[in-house]
């Protein structure tokens, strides 16, 4: 019977890590696969590299459910394209709107208290 062998890759560091697991995420997505942690751990392992499992599955908690591409282009990943578009497109009404001024708040000084430091600066 065949024994597996150990890895003895040595595990990488947090950002290589972090990054190797970002630049993996980012394969899946430009082939249109679901980001979970096998197939991240799978592209890992592809490039010779050893992580933390958890680093997979934490990059497959955080991207579930968002979209990607909108997280490359500045949006959250969580609207839909259309709600997205008519948020960055408002009519021109709104835009036309003042900022009403800020109202001041005034505040009231109290006047200080001698607090008893146990002669600590005596």
């Amino acid at each position: 019977m065949a024994r597996a062998q150990k890895d003895t890759r040595p595990i990488a560091d947090q950002a290589t890590s972090e990054t190797a697991c970002t630049y993996a995420a980012l394969i899946l997505y430009e082939d249109n696969q679901e980001i979970v942690a096998s197939k991240l751990a799978q592209i890992l392992k592809a490039a010779n590299l050893r992580v933390e499992p958890i680093w997979t599955k934490v990059f497959e908690k955080a991207l579930k459910g968002k979209r990607v591409g909108d997280l490359l282009h500045g949006n959250t990943g969580n609207a839909p394209a259309t709600q997205v578009a008519a948020q960055t497109s408002a009519p021109a009404t709104q835009q036309a709107k003042a900022p009403e001024p800020a109202k001041e708040v005034k505040k009231v000084e109290e006047p200080e208290e001698d607090v008893d430091m146990g002669g600590l600066f005596d």
